[in-house]
């Protein structure tokens, strides 16, 4: 599943002019208009050394949290999908605020779209599909060509570990160890790790060991399998 998502996922930003794009799942629940974004990558593609985990940094901004509120609080109201541009998510212009602008030209990102898929278990699809910096905007035509394939495919968002109609129980982590998750799933070293969060090795050890201990793993390439093999959000409750 996650080769066919990737697949169709490296054709569609082709089609639309774009060059990565980033697959998440959240909690319908922790959705929260003006708040910071939860959620685990699920996967990802055409991210260069070290853009990545700086698009986490990006969205993981308070600077950026206001850019996704009026669509958060569409996706809350309404249970339907829908692909925004960034003109019509940030009405409030936080994109084009200098340092918010900085941070996500950092991580190679000039212009986005996202698009938001409720799921009958009750958690949410989000794509991120993302521009070189420098290149134009997306444009509407490209939104609905985006959100037609995304819409239009129904095995897009299964996703592994869920049993017909129970729900994937996702990692109740704290935002900073849900963070350092997205990275650990990457298969990244603890020491780039580290230096890409601005924290010293021994409080990344401290989360990676917490991040462990929450899933019942004892290495990164355990808790890797578990996600890829599917049952990666069967897991005790913990969010402190």
């Amino acid at each position: 599943m996650t080769e066919k998502r990737r697949v169709l996922m490296d054709g569609l930003i082709r089609l639309v002019d774009a060059h990565r794009w980033l697959w998440t799942l959240s909690n319908k629940a922790e959705v929260k208009p003006g708040k910071r974004p939860l959620f685990t990558v699920l996967s990802h593609g055409g991210f260069e050394d070290g853009q990545y985990p700086r698009l986490l940094k990006a969205i993981d901004s308070p600077d950026s949290w206001g850019m996704f509120t009026h669509m958060s609080r569409e996706v809350k109201q309404r249970n339907h999908n829908l692909t925004w541009t960034r003109r019509q998510m940030d009405v409030d212009g936080h994109f084009t605020r200098k340092h918010v602008r900085e941070l996500w030209h950092e991580a190679g990102v000039g212009e986005l779209m996202i698009s938001a898929h409720p799921l009958r278990t009750g958690e949410l699809g989000g794509i991120g599909i993302y521009r070189n910096v420098g290149s134009p905007d997306f444009d509407l035509r490209h939104a609905r060509m985006v959100h037609i394939v995304l819409a239009e495919v129904p095995w897009l968002h299964e996703v592994a570990w869920q049993v017909e109609e129970q729900p994937a129980i996702l990692p109740k982590l704290s935002p900073r160890r849900r963070t350092v998750l997205n990275l650990v799933l990457e298969g990244q070293a603890r020491k780039e790790m580290a230096a890409q969060l601005g924290i010293s090795i021994h409080t990344l050890d401290g989360y990676v060991k917490d991040i462990f201990r929450h899933f019942a793993v004892h290495s990164q390439a355990e808790l890797i399998a578990r996600f890829r093999a599917g049952d990666g959000g069967k897991t005790p409750e913990s969010g402190d």
